[in-house]
């Protein structure tokens, strides 16, 4: 598992298991300075460390490392295309739903990215309406400041 400083004022915990990379989420900022890591040697903790410092250097990074996603084979095929998203690129829900051979599951892929287990590597960040606008997005959340963060403009 590591625990790691982002440019947002929150940590990003991630942990990795057998299958790649299994858990990452925004945590409330340890007190601790630096990064928090166990399990270095763990191949898809260390690569997915090596791209986190080279995102959070604002620098584009896809995540292409092994990702171990649990859920509905709907849920799986939306998280994997979004997880297919490159740095700096936003689509719609719409887009999402017709990229996965549902054109008409907008809401259920909005709903699916909600419930996406893995910030970052599934960046459901990067999803948006289909007039450009931020939707869902409550005012704790990061979605805002990761897209202007990556470059992406909101209307």
């Amino acid at each position: 598992m590591a625990l790691i400083a982002t440019p947002f004022g929150v940590d990003l915990f991630v942990a990795a298991g057998d299958a790649g990379i299994s858990a990452s989420r925004f945590v409330k900022r340890s007190a601790g300075a630096g990064a928090t890591v166990r399990g270095r040697r763990h191949p898809a903790l260390r690569a997915a460390l090596v791209r986190l410092e080279t995102y959070f250097a604002g620098r584009p990074s896809r995540f292409d490392i092994p990702l171990d996603l649990t859920g509905t084979p709907f849920e799986l095929a939306v998280w994997q295309a979004t997880a297919a998203l490159p740095y700096g690129v936003a689509v719609s829900y719409a887009d999402v739903a017709r990229s996965i051979g549902s054109p008409r599951a907008a809401r259920g892929v909005a709903r699916a990215l909600s419930r996406a287990p893995l910030a970052l590597f599934v960046p459901a960040h990067r999803v948006i309406g289909a007039d450009g606008t931020l939707k869902g997005a409550g005012p704790r959340s990061l979605r805002r400041r990761l897209l202007a963060f990556e470059g992406i403009r909101m209307y």
